[in-house]
């Protein structure tokens, strides 16, 4: 952030001063007291799980010039403890309150904002895109999970005069919530991935998905650009939103303006395909990631960069030098040549189904193994879309099965209805990670792929992390 005085941040958030100096300079802002560093401005920032007003004073302890609260503002000034120096601004909410100031703040910039949302690949896609632009762009992209309603304002206060592109992505746990991130940030190009089940025990439905996630595209500035996915479903839908505004489609199936033709693999570490715009520019790409769902991702990627005027041989160049993220189909080389799939990061029916077509096309005639965790905020048709899962893995005639969770064991008996004998079968429950690791040991033979698959909250990763501690000098990435 670049330095700003204590006063313009106080009028852009509507609060009041009840201690400090005015005129101070301040350029970090903090809401962690954990990673605070001297000279920040901590945000204490309540949420349904914490309440950073418990963390005041070792904010202070580590050297922050002061907070932002929503209470007990009188007390802090009260505190003996507390130096008269500290800068104590009262708010009447402290979440409102960032949000308010990263608006504001943002304001200063003209950036060209590209926000990316969808129901699968939306991490994946915005990494590609940054990758490919900032070869031409100096720009910011969001980081992590830093997708929401705290994420994308801290953002914006990483924002100064050098940035020319802002690459954004946003996620949705329900109606409105995309509405409220673009208030934040206009899209200039929106892109929308797919329409999936994702968080669909929190929307009802996959039309309230589609309708949550077109927020993005209603909200598209005058002049806005959309990226959209014409093999997806929902695409003829999207399509009457933006009748009015210019529209790239990317696909594989359909006639689109960014197309992927001749795709197969190149080895276990990626795919190969013609990249085709607009059934004229054709360019070969060696892309270094694997799955179907992949190409997706690049081509969604492609589509924001020859919107915005980029060359075929820098698009091609950024697509082949992209590097694969941690948790997403990260390919792990293992002892006795067993290879690991960790696409940990998180899982829904579709990318489930994804990442299993992705293990049996690599594996080829080698053994497949599947460890499969819950797949969470399904709502009411949860136990419909794991028993889905079971009979995908019956039907790709994966070797062994295992599973993590309530969810996976609906998975494991929805597979050997299926056809899947019992011996190919094993399920554990979420808090035995650790005996499933071991069982796993027992059971894997040199040259197996194995693919680890799980929601976020099931951390499916900690079986690899048990394994990596067992065999500390065979695994490599």
């Amino acid at each position: 952030m670049e330095n700003c005085k204590i006063r313009e941040l106080i009028k852009a958030v509507s609060g009041k001063v009840i201690q400090g100096d005015q005129d101070f300079l301040i350029s970090r802002i903090s809401i962690d007291s954990r990673t605070l560093i001297p000279g920040d401005l901590f945000f204490a920032i309540v949420g349904s799980n914490f309440d950073g007003h418990d963390f005041i004073s070792e904010a202070f302890g580590k050297g922050a010039v002061g907070a932002v609260v929503c209470k007990d503002a009188s007390t802090l000034q009260q505190n003996e403890q507390i130096d008269k120096n500290k800068i104590i601004i009262e708010v009447k909410n402290t979440l409102f309150a960032l949000q308010d100031w990263s608006k504001h703040y943002k304001d200063k910039f003209n950036t060209f904002n590209i926000c990316v949302t969808g129901s699968n690949g939306k991490t994946t896609t915005k990494e590609i895109i940054a990758h490919i632009l900032s070869q031409k762009f100096p720009l910011l992209k969001t980081s992590g999970n830093y997708n929401n309603e705290i994420g994308i304002p801290l953002t914006l206060l990483q924002l100064d005069g050098s940035h020319k592109l802002l690459v954004a992505e946003m996620g949705m746990r329900g109606m409105g919530e995309i509405t409220a991130l673009t208030d934040l940030i206009t899209p200039d190009l929106a892109v929308i991935t797919n329409i999936g089940e994702a968080h669909i025990g929190l929307l009802g439905s996959k039309n309230n998905i589609f309708k949550a996630k077109s927020e993005l595209l209603q909200a598209l500035s005058k002049d806005g650009i959309a990226v959209m996915n014409k093999d997806d479903c929902y695409f003829p839908e999207t399509l009457k939103i933006v009748e009015n505004k210019k529209v790239y489609t990317f696909g594989i199936e359909n006639i689109s303006d960014i197309m992927a033709c001749d795709i197969r693999l190149s080895g276990h570490k990626g795919m190969k395909f013609t990249l085709v715009i607009q059934n004229n520019i054709k360019k070969e790409v060696n892309f270094p990631l694997l799955g179907r769902h992949n190409i997706y991702n690049a081509l969604a990627a492609a589509a924001v960069a020859f919107a915005l005027g980029t060359d075929v041989n820098l698009i091609g160049r950024g697509l082949s030098s992209f590097k694969q993220l941690d948790l997403h189909m990260q390919l792990i080389n293992f002892y006795n040549g067993i290879k690991i799939f960790n696409d940990s990061y998180n899982a829904s029916p579709l990318s489930v189904k994804s990442a299993l077509d992705t293990l049996v096309e690599v594996a080829q005639n080698n053994r497949k193994i599947a460890i499969l965790g819950d797949m969470l905020e399904l709502g009411e048709k949860s136990d419909f879309y794991h028993q889905e899962i079971g009979e995908k893995v019956a039907q790709l005639s994966i070797d062994l099965l295992i599973t993590l969770g309530s969810g996976g064991k609906i998975i494991a008996q929805s597979s050997k209805e299926k056809g899947m004998t019992e011996e190919r079968v094993f399920s554990f429950e979420k808090n035995e990670k650790i005996n499933l690791a071991k069982k796993l040991l027992s059971l894997t033979k040199s040259g197996d792929f194995i693919l680890l698959k799980g929601s976020r909250e099931m951390k499916m990763e900690e079986i690899l992390e048990f394994w990596q501690r067992e065999h500390p000098k065979n695994s490599t990435n």
